[in-house]
């Protein structure tokens, strides 16, 4: 027993030291919580703290949302042309003055302005995370040290989440807690990457090469890649809107699942925050287990049938807690979560497998930019999407969003099956 809980430190140290060491996941972490904590309360500091009417504040925050999504090639851009490293401290540190500024908003164009500038830094910064991690982890070990991020993400979110909930109680003084917190958030993780070491030193140019042919499947080789290039890469740009309707799974939890507890079966409210708990805690245990089976291309088009296959079984124990009592729907719910959560956690593993492999090396910056704004217009046009299907009853609400899933993972799947054939020799073994 002891000789198992030694290998799995020793197994969990290496992922650690893969992930750019303690210092950047732990600023990962701070990132998490930071958006933990503001993310509940946004739209509430609007409303309640600066009184600006509520469909003003919705209006003026899916604005500066669709600004900054319009924004995100250009944020990819910089990306490579700055390099990962240091794109990552302007980004994070762009974004705690950003979200400082939320407590100076008086008028609706301030929040489109205070909205656009945070959403535009956070974007820079994540995709100056996940370019710095792929320059830092073998291919072979991507999918397991991202589902190892993922979980200490979780972890921070959790903890953002908790204090988000005190801070709902301690009124408008709260909201400043958590406008400030989150903003010390940034600064703290753009600290701690400045301070991070030779590590990361090493790698944070490694994209910024214009003019370099691309080395990856996701760019013609011999020419130079632009973002124009990205843009016009139809296999890249179709994955990335397949990933939108992939990952309809979050909307599925933040929006669908919420609605339908109260509004559709007889459990207890109450089991709308259990669920988001069981959700964050399955993927802080097995994520990076899940992982482990999705190391190379050739596994990703299974992940995605089993995820299209769980998301189904979700589906069809979420609609089967309509018919049911408080018990059997209190039962079917937790299970309806597990297996959609394992949708999750199997689409994420895949996608990142698929992603990596596909995207030039060189200049992934652009590549992942472009591949997350299909998650971004999923984000966007999810809770109008599930609003409609609720308005319309109880039962096309859970069969058609498991048909989204599928029809975003099984062509992601039949895409990846395709490439692994214009993957040669040891690329095709590693990636």
């Amino acid at each position: 027993m002891r000789g198992e809980i030694r290998a799995r430190s020793h197994s969990l140290r290496e992922l650690v030291h893969a992930a750019g060491g303690p210092a950047l996941v732990l600023a990962t972490m701070l990132d998490a919580a930071g958006t933990g904590l503001i993310a509940p309360l946004t739209i509430l500091y609007f409303v309640v703290g600066v009184r600006l009417p509520v469909g003003l504040v919705g209006t003026g925050m899916t604005i500066g949302g669709a600004i900054a999504l319009m924004a995100a090639p250009l944020g990819g851009h910089f990306v490579d042309r700055a390099g990962s490293r240091r794109a990552l401290l302007v980004g994070w540190s762009a974004a705690g003055i950003a979200v400082a500024g939320y407590a100076l908003v008086r008028s609706w164009p301030e929040l489109i302005v205070a909205v656009s500038a945070l959403g535009i830094a956070t974007s820079v910064g994540g995709t100056a995370r996940s370019t710095l991690l792929s320059a830092l982890v073998a291919p072979g070990d991507i999918a397991r040290v991202m589902a190892l991020v993922r979980a200490f993400r979780n972890v921070g979110y959790g903890v953002g989440g908790l204090l988000a909930t005190a801070a709902l109680a301690a009124g408008h003084q709260g909201f400043l807690f958590a406008i400030y917190g989150d903003a010390a958030s940034f600064l703290l993780g753009a600290a701690l990457v400045l301070a991070a070491g030779r590590r990361l030193r090493s790698v944070s140019g490694d994209s910024a090469q214009p003019g370099r042919a691309p080395k990856g499947l996701g760019g013609s080789r011999g020419r130079p890649v632009t973002l124009r290039t990205v843009l016009t890469d139809r296999r890249f740009v179709t994955l990335g809107l397949l990933d939108g309707l992939t990952s309809f799974h979050q909307v599925a939890l933040q929006v669908a699942l919420p609605l339908w507890v109260v509004l559709f079966t007889h459990a207890p409210r109450e089991l709308v925050g259990l669920l988001y708990t069981l959700n964050t805690a399955l993927v802080v245990l097995a994520q990076v287990r899940v992982a482990r089976g999705v190391r190379v291309l050739a596994q990703a088009p299974r992940a995605l049938l089993y995820t299209a296959i769980a998301m189904a079984g979700a589906g069809a124990a979420f609609l089967g807690a309509h018919y049911a009592g408080a018990v059997a729907a209190t039962v079917l719910l937790v299970a309806g979560a597990t297996l959609m959560t394992a949708a999750e956690m199997l689409s994420s593993a895949a996608n990142w497998i698929v992603t990596y492999a596909l995207a030039d090396p060189e200049h992934r910056g652009k590549y992942l930019s472009v591949y997350s704004m299909g998650a971004g217009l999923g984000r966007a046009a999810g809770p109008s999407v599930t609003a409609a299907l609720a308005s319309a009853g109880a039962l096309p609400l859970w069969p058609v969003i498991a048909a989204i899933v599928a029809a975003g993972a099984l062509p992601t799947a039949a895409i990846a099956r395709a490439a692994q054939g214009a993957v040669s020799g040891s690329a095709a073994g590693e990636l």
